[in-house]
C-alpha cells in the first residue's frame, strides 16, 4: 500500500483532505464583489484585485481608494474603492477576514493597471488572514463563471 502521509488513529481521510489547510485546492478564489483571491501556498496571505470582469464594468479607472497598512478587516467589510470612467464609483470589499500588510502603491499613480493587468500587477491588496475557513464562502472558476454569466 502507498501513503503519502501517516493518519493519525483519530484523524479520518475526509477530515485530513477537507482540513484549513487544503483550502489551496483551488488557487484562485472569486467573490461575489467582482473579485479574486490568491492564497499563498502557506494559506496565510491572501491578496486581491479585481476581476477582468469587474474592470469591464467600471470602464478606465480613474482613481483607487485602498486601505492603510496595518488596517484589521472583518469579511465583507469596506476597504476602499475605485473610481470608473463611467461614472461609477466601484466599493472594494474585504472577503475574507485579515489584517492589511501591503497595498500596491503603484496604483496611485497608475490606476490604469487594474484595467490593463487585472489578474497580474492590476493586484490591490495583500492581508494576513485571519479566518480561512471564510475561503469555503468564495467561488471556484467555474461557479464564477455561472455568476458572471447571471451578472446583471
Amino acid at each position: 500500500m502507498f501513503s503519502l502521509y501517516k493518519l493519525s488513529n483519530k484523524q479520518s481521510i475526509t477530515q485530513h483532505l477537507f482540513n484549513k489547510n487544503t483550502i489551496r485546492l483551488f488557487s484562485t478564489h472569486y467573490s461575489n464583489e467582482l473579485e479574486w483571491v490568491k492564497l499563498s501556498d502557506d494559506g496565510k496571505v491572501a491578496t486581491i484585485g479585481l476581476t477582468d470582469f469587474g474592470q469591464s464594468r467600471l470602464g478606465k479607472v480613474n482613481s483607487v481608494e485602498l486601505p492603510k497598512v496595518d488596517r484589521k478587516l472583518k469579511e465583507e467589510e469596506k476597504m476602499g474603492s475605485l473610481d470608473g470612467s463611467n461614472r461609477t464609483v466601484f466599493g472594494l470589499y474585504a472577503p475574507v477576514s485579515g489584517q492589511v500588510i501591503e497595498v500596491n502603491n503603484q496604483l496611485h499613480k497608475k490606476p490604469g493597471l487594474v484595467n490593463t493587468d487585472p489578474n497580474g500587477n492590476g493586484w490591490m491588496i495583500k492581508f494576513k488572514v485571519t479566518k480561512p475557513d471564510e475561503f469555503k464562502q468564495l467561488m471556484d472558476k467555474s461557479q464564477y463563471d455561472v455568476f458572471v454569466k447571471n451578472y446583471r
